[in-house]
């Protein structure tokens, strides 16, 4: 069996460049320009987060004080369980780290944060890399639902 000397070759070889839907010129700005341009609008929405996320949890918290005093006036039975004095500990025990982490994070200083982070992250990276993985998971089964 002989083998011919073009098996096996590759036919954009020497010169020639396979073309693959668009000519890239990095001189032009395309393909880098499109990354830059992407990851400056990621940036500016991911520091305006903080600011959403305390937004979140501040409702969260008035929402949570409002059903409190709510169940509280409420007299009829299927409300008894909201009487509680315990439940309604815990309910402002909550609304009130709620709000305590609002305020942090319009306080916090993003960058110390991050450099805290990174810190943390090269002193401890399984602990980190534990944290991450367990973070995801409660997040993941949140969205689920």
């Amino acid at each position: 069996m002989e083998r011919s000397e073009s098996a096996g070759m590759n036919p954009n070889t020497g010169s020639e460049q396979a073309n693959f839907g668009g000519s890239v010129e990095p001189e032009s700005g395309g393909i880098t320009g499109r990354v830059k341009s992407v990851a400056s609008t990621v940036k500016d929405k991911a520091s305006s987060l903080p600011a959403i996320i305390a937004d979140g949890l501040e409702s969260g918290a008035k929402a949570l004080r409002q059903n409190r005093t709510a169940g509280e006036s409420a007299s009829s039975g299927s409300v008894a369980i909201v009487n509680d004095s315990s439940i309604a500990a815990v309910t402002d025990t909550l609304a009130s780290g709620m709000q305590s982490s609002a305020d942090w994070l319009r306080e916090a200083d993003i960058e110390k944060l991050k450099s805290g982070v990174e810190k943390q992250v090269k002193e401890h990276p399984a602990r980190s890399i534990l944290i991450a993985l367990g973070a995801g998971y409660l997040i993941g089964k949140a969205f689920r639902r």
